[in-house]
């Protein structure tokens, strides 16, 4: 709905004008009327901290007072003048959850929304001042309200507004408001929603702001719209996303190419990120959105598009299938499977392995690698001789190995001898057993203990793995416990690239430390979609557009879109030495990797 905000000064300077209107006089302990008091002086001063400290205190040492709900209402509005929102948000939540039905209410809501609005969280925030309106029985502060809801439209750089919004006003605020708004908002270009929003209440837009829709698309820049759980437990991968997706934005304006940001919160739901896509797509729809961020979420949110034209790019989410559900998303992050598939189609063309054994953990995502490995392997003509599946719980792996030894030597898998083929009698143990390679996806936490296991009990093959291999857990293991072992990653290399080492020095630069992945894919997305428009920005041409990228170098890695418009590009990786070194398809042999079918991989 909004872009983040720019300007604050206007909410703030009219927070402090309700101090005086919500300092409620109290009946209580003489102690604790002291304290009260205390802490209202305080706020009269100015002195923040001292408040915060005293209403803490007091919600602390008297939980039974019947003024708890004004100890916990000054205490989280002593954090919002400090400035810790993040602090003052939960305090108001909390309070709101309480004590809905106090007179102070109305102000937590008020206050609510300016600490929401002050950390980008638009959409909420303009929900929290309808509902300061709703619950206002004070002019003043209907009158804070009003203005706050047109400041922050008029600093928005997208808007998107139902009617429904409104509906728990009663009249005639309820249409006042509305034609405030509408008004805005036509000024701001968006006038089928200014025209839609004035209509439900019996008026007419204003035929000066009509003749501005001609001249829209040359004042309008580039409007990239993010769906991110910009609240909850996930916020903090959210605003990644969204700091490097501001990076790219700020690099790409100083070009000439203008671009203009908006966040919508999802709320951690996929339900409610279907919801809000679907809605974007609707009137005045931006020219691309980024998210959501889940896999869960961007499947729903895929199918809510299946009808409509708007670009969609998932930056984050790896399940395979999601682009499936709408002709128009994109997949960032290349797919779980694909790991799988690109392990088998390396097993059968370069180690030239006809058989294969599998070692999986129990794990969703490894367990999608290891049904791919195997449905691709068994299709390029391989036979999966065994499939033994272990638990995120399990440190003793010999009893899965075991089994797999003993199927290979065709022994009694209970027999504490083995009998070889002259008659002699041997500890199975000590017997090595042989397959063409050992497909092993699963985190680096336990592949360091399976790892020295299976060397313990040799199982001699040719090892190859998931992206969980590339941690240092893994790769100094030694070259004897890892055996040339081959596996995917899209995540290596990365980080040594130009692209992402000029990323990397704007993110520290403006934000101060490393950028993460995800504030890389941010970076991206912004780019991949302003690549994509430089050939027009209709839904169809974007589509084309992006649908048309190959081999681009981004911050967070290759992305290439392949037929079903999900990122292909999954690089492979050698261990030698305790490093992992990228490897080409076409160079990789038998021959020149160590590997020879039917046997360990030979030391480097």
């Amino acid at each position: 709905m909004f872009s983040r905000p720019i300007k604050t000064t206007l909410l703030v300077l009219m927070t402090f004008l309700l101090v005086g209107n919500v300092l409620a006089e109290i009946k209580d302990s003489d102690e604790v009327t002291r304290l009260y008091e205390q802490g209202r002086r305080y706020l009269r001063q100015g002195d923040f901290f001292g408040a915060a400290r005293v209403f803490e205190q007091l919600s602390g040492q008297y939980p039974d007072s019947p003024n708890q709900d004004l100890f916990v209402f000054n205490r989280a509005k002593a954090d919002y003048y400090l400035g810790d929102l993040n602090k003052a948000i939960a305090g108001l939540e909390f309070y709101l959850g309480q004590f809905l039905d106090r007179p102070e209410a109305a102000y937590a809501h008020f206050f609510l929304a300016n600490a929401l609005y002050r950390t980008g969280k638009s959409e909420r925030a303009l929900g929290e001042y309808v509902s300061a309106l709703q619950q206002s029985r004070d002019q003043r502060l209907d009158k804070l309200a009003e203005a706050s809801i047109k400041a922050a439209l008029e600093n928005a750089s997208q808007i998107h507004i139902s009617e429904k919004l409104f509906d728990g006003l009663d009249e005639p605020r309820r249409c006042r408001l509305i034609t405030a708004v509408a008004e805005t908002i036509a000024r701001k270009g968006s006038l089928p929603a200014a025209r839609r929003l004035i209509e439900s209440c019996g008026g007419q837009l204003d035929p000066d702001l009509l003749s501005q829709e001609t001249h829209r698309a040359e004042r309008q820049g580039l409007r990239i719209s993010f769906v991110l759980p910009f609240s909850g437990e996930l916020q903090t991968w959210a605003d990644d996303i969204y700091n490097g997706a501001v990076i790219a934005a700020e690099e790409l304006r100083e070009s000439g190419t203008v671009i203009d940001l908006g966040t919508h919160d999802s709320e951690g739901d996929p339900v409610e990120a279907a919801r809000v896509i679907a809605s974007l797509a609707e009137d005045d729809p931006p020219d691309a959105v980024v998210g959501p961020l889940t896999s869960e979420a961007a499947a729903v949110a895929g199918a809510s598009l299946a009808c409509t034209r708007l670009p969609l790019l998932f930056p984050a989410a790896t399940q395979a299938g999601l682009t499936q559900m709408s002709s128009t998303a994109f997949q960032m992050s290349p797919n779980i499977e694909l790991q799988g598939i690109r392990m088998a189609e390396y097993a059968v063309d370069s180690v030239g392995a006809d058989t294969a054994a599998i070692i999986t953990s129990t794990s969703v995502d490894h367990l999608r690698m290891a049904r791919a490995f195997q449905q691709r392997f068994e299709k390029l003509g391989g036979t999966v001789l065994a499939v033994e599946y272990y638990r995120s719980r399990d440190n003793d792996f010999g009893p899965y190995v075991r089994d797999l030894k003993a199927m290979l030597l065709g022994a009694n898998p209970d027999s504490t001898f083995f009998v070889t083929p002259d008659g002699d009698t041997l500890a199975q143990d000590g017997v090595s057993a042989f397959i063409d390679c050992l497909y092993m996806p699963g985190s680096s936490q336990q592949l360091k203990l399976l790892l020295p296991q299976i060397r313990f009990y040799k199982l001699m093959a040719a090892y190859l793995g998931s992206d969980g291999w590339g941690d240092d857990a893994v790769l100094r293991l030694g070259d004897d416990v890892t055996r040339n072992a081959v596996f995917t990653s899209p995540f290596i290399g990365a980080e040594r690239s130009r692209a992402f080492l000029d990323f990397a020095a704007a993110y520290d630069t403006r934000y101060g430390g490393r950028p993460s992945r995800l504030a890389a894919l941010g970076y991206d997305a912004v780019n991949l979609i302003a690549k994509a428009a430089e050939n027009g920005r209709k839904p169809e041409q974007l589509t084309n557009g992006l649908t048309s990228i190959k081999d681009y170098e981004g911050a967070a890695g290759i992305v290439t879109f392949g037929e079903i418009r999900e990122n292909t590009y999954m690089p492979l990786y050698q261990i030698r030495s305790d490093h992992p070194y990228p490897l080409d398809l076409d160079e990789m042999t038998p021959e020149n990797t160590g590997e020879t079918s039917g046997t360990t991989t030979a030391e480097p």
